[in-house]
Parts: C-alpha cells; structure tokens; sequence
C-alpha cells in the first residue's frame, strides 16, 4: 500500500509576513455586485424569469450563475409541473403539495395569566389562482392538495367545463399558488364572478346566483341506509388531515358495486381498495367543506364515472351552495354527518336531491326525496 505524505514548510507557519487566514484584510466590499433577489410582482416576456430586486447591500458569498446569458442572480421562474389526464396517480400526489398535518411552535395565553410555547396543529389554508384558457377564473382560498381535483371539480359544477377528453392539461406552479387547466375551445367563461375571491369558509356567490338554472336529478336510483353508515365511516377512517389537525374537512365519493364501472384511465386507483358495498370510491380533504365537494366532484369527473349512480358524503353541514354542485353533476344522493340549511333544504326539493343527515346517528335523518333510501 503506498502513502502520500504532503511536506509544510513549518516557516511559513510562524512567518507573520505570510497572509494567512487569521491575518489576512478582509475583502472589500464591492458595490458593483449588489446582492440580488428575486422580485415576485411582475416575470419576464416569456414568463420563466423573474426580474432581480437591487439592494443597497452588498453581495456575500459566490455571485449567481449566469442563466442563457443573462446577469448573475437571476433565478427562474418555479417551473410548471404539467401532466395529462390519468398519467397521475389519485392517491399519491406528492407532485401537487398533498401536506400533511400542519404544526407551529407558537405563544398561546392560559387564565392564569401565563404563556406557554408548544407546537399546535393548524389547517393550512392559501390563495390559489385558477386560471383557465388564460383567464383567470377565481381565486380559492383552500388547502393546496388535490388542486388538479379542485381545478377540474370547480370548472364542472359551474357548467364551465362539460367534456373532460378535451382538457389537455393542468400546470401547478412550483409554489402551489397558480393553476392552470388548458382546453382550448371546450371552457366556457361566460359566467357570472370571474376572477372572485371565494372564501373558505363559504362557496361562490356567483354559483347561488345561478340558482334558477338549476336542473333535477332523474329517478330511478336507491341505496340501503347501511351502506351509506359503513361509507361514512370509512370516509372519516381514510381522512388523514382531519384526523391529526381536527380543524379540516373531508368528503368523499362512492358508487355502489351495481353502477357502471367507471373508464377513466386512473379510475382503478379509485376502485382498488373500495369499501364493501362500493365499486369505486375517492376522499379528499380540505379546509373548506365545499372545496372538499369539488376535489371529489373532479376526480370523478375526471375517471369518467357515472353521477347517476354516485354517492357524495361530506363531514360537514350541507350548504346551498353544496346541493348546487351534486345538482350541477346530477349526483341523486347527498350524506352528511351534519345538517343541510334551511336554503338547501329547498333547492334539494326542487332538484330532487335526496339528503341525509346526522349519518353518525343511529336514526339517520332523510330531509327529502325519501325513496331512494332503503
């Protein structure tokens, strides 16, 4: 075995003439290089480059990397991720930011007048601006997971989107902040709120006021009340976020073994691992009920399943705006472990929206439509 032994001259050690690193001059400040940073207001033309914010500080350390020629510093814009329908798998997208429970070491106050600092669950909550041909439709205030489920579910109940083949893609930004759905000719825009901020908390208002187009669902589709328990609990059993936050929603979608297989090229995704009595069942969670309803609403959408034979179930009360979305995908049966409002309650009459509530209890409650219930 051979060994390489590096010779120091030990004068250069003790010489004090020698620059070293205790004795060395500090380098000089070089305010030709100022630090750069990026400057998130505007991008360039081509819209992969954004513009650096000068500073009156100046740079440390190594100067950026020159990117196709441009100025040191500069950094590109946080790519999309692009994918066509079905390539993404339904339960697994990490791609698209599915977090997990949320904590932060924060102050909080106790009666007896002290301060104790611990990490506490928070339900993550964020603008994302869906955009759709290039414009932009509304901006979601919504936990950004599933947003490719969000997208495509939000587009459909407020009839902007009705053929799911022609979608060609879905871009998330990098940040998760911006969603784009590319369907050239098949998205329609003229309707009413464009480019609203819909709250978490409580849907859109331009969805209420197209509350007279409402169409009804057709008859002829029955579930066992049993089955609608053992989905519900089930539905609560795969909701990851709710149970560790206990400040999130959750919904799901279920189609019984009798209904048509959905042919959608993810659909088996959703249908491995179905619970008894279902043939094809999703969940999602979000911090808005409603969003929770559009996550499902598109993943179904998107694997093509047939809303006459669907199920939706959702862990919160029913609002209006709820039993306009199951309307808007003629969905015959609405669940929930709560109860509907007074004004859902009269647009689920009117569509013939069968809805249960108090689904936990041992008498469930059937508001309407009572013979789809067995």
């Amino acid at each position: 075995m051979l060994f390489l032994q590096r010779t120091i001259d030990d004068s250069r050690l003790c010489d004090a003439s020698v620059p070293n690193r205790r004795t060395r001059s500090p380098a000089p400040d070089r305010p030709d290089s100022p630090r750069r940073v990026k400057n998130l207001s505007a991008a360039d033309a081509d819209g992969d480059v954004f513009p650096a914010a000068v500073l009156d500080e100046p740079r440390r350390g190594r100067p950026g990397r020159r990117i196709d020629g441009r100025q040191p510093g500069l950094r590109r814009h946080p790519p999309y991720r692009r994918f066509r329908w079905g390539t993404v798998p339904v339960f697994s997208r990490a791609h698209l930011g599915c977090p997990r429970g949320r904590t932060r070491r924060v102050d909080f106050g106790r009666r007896e007048g002290q301060s104790v600092t611990g990490p506490l669950p928070l339900a993550q909550e964020v603008p994302v601006e869906l955009m759709a041909n290039g414009d932009r439709v509304a901006v979601l205030m919504c936990t950004p997971c599933n947003l490719d489920d969000l997208a495509a579910g939000h587009l459909f109940t407020r009839g902007m989107l009705r053929d799911p083949s022609r979608v060609l893609t879905i871009g998330a930004c990098a940040d998760l902040r911006v969603m784009t759905v590319t369907a050239p000719g098949a998205i329609s825009t003229d309707s009413l709120g464009l480019g609203q901020v819909i709250a978490s908390g409580c849907g859109s208002a331009s969805i209420i006021a197209n509350a007279s187009a409402l169409g009804t669902v057709p008859p002829g589709f029955s579930v066992d009340l049993e089955t609608l328990k053992a989905w519900s609990a089930a539905m609560f059993r795969a909701a990851v976020l709710y149970r560790q936050t206990g400040g999130m929603h959750c919904a799901a979608i279920a189609l019984p073994a009798e209904a048509p297989v959905p042919a959608g090229p993810a659909a088996s995704l959703s249908i491995d691992g179905a619970p008894d009595g279902a043939s094809y069942f999703v969940v999602r969670e979000d911090v808005g009920r409603h969003n929770a309803v559009d996550k499902v609403i598109g993943r179904a959408f998107v694997d093509l399943a047939d809303f006459s034979h669907a199920v939706i179930l959702t862990s919160g009360r029913i609002a209006a705006d709820m039993i306009l979305k199951a309307a808007a995908a003629a969905v015959p049966v609405l669940v929930s472990r709560s109860i509907p409002t007074t004004t859902a309650f009269e647009l689920a009459m009117a569509a013939g929206v069968t809805l249960v509530g108090r689904i936990g209890d041992k008498e469930p409650i059937v508001y309407t439509c009572p013979e789809r219930i067995r």
